[in-house]
């Protein structure tokens, strides 16, 4: 049986963060990005020091208070936390989308108030 490693991180455990709630940890509104990282382990004579690097392990990376801030994800996570990225891309693009259209309106009804009023 393989052995498990707890990739909570030290101030993560420092906090009481448990590996059971870190799930709950993911930002809910979908920011950020879903990335597979290769990573070598550490240990001497292990393949990842030579060529294989171990993975791919996927991360969720976004930025908190100006940080990049990065969190391992289990494999029933990774497809829960894409679709919640690609949702707040395409929520965001909708609205980018409804201000230009928008800023054309307003822009088309000065211009033709302008017309009317004969300012210049």
């Amino acid at each position: 049986m393989t052995k498990r490693r707890d990739v909570t991180s030290g101030s993560a455990r420092a906090r009481g963060v448990d590996r059971g709630k870190r799930a709950t940890a993911l930002p809910k509104d979908g920011r950020g990005t879903v990335a597979a990282q290769y990573v070598r382990c550490g240990k001497s004579g292990c393949r990842c020091l030579r060529d294989a690097l171990h993975g791919p392990y996927f991360y969720l990376f976004w930025r908190e208070g100006g940080r990049l801030r990065k969190r391992y994800l289990r494999a029933e996570e990774v497809d829960a936390a894409r679709a919640a990225c690609a949702a707040r891309r395409a929520r965001d693009a909708r609205r980018r989308a409804a201000l230009a259209a928008s800023r054309e309106l307003w822009r088309s009804l000065t211009a033709r108030l302008k017309e009317v009023t004969g300012d210049a």
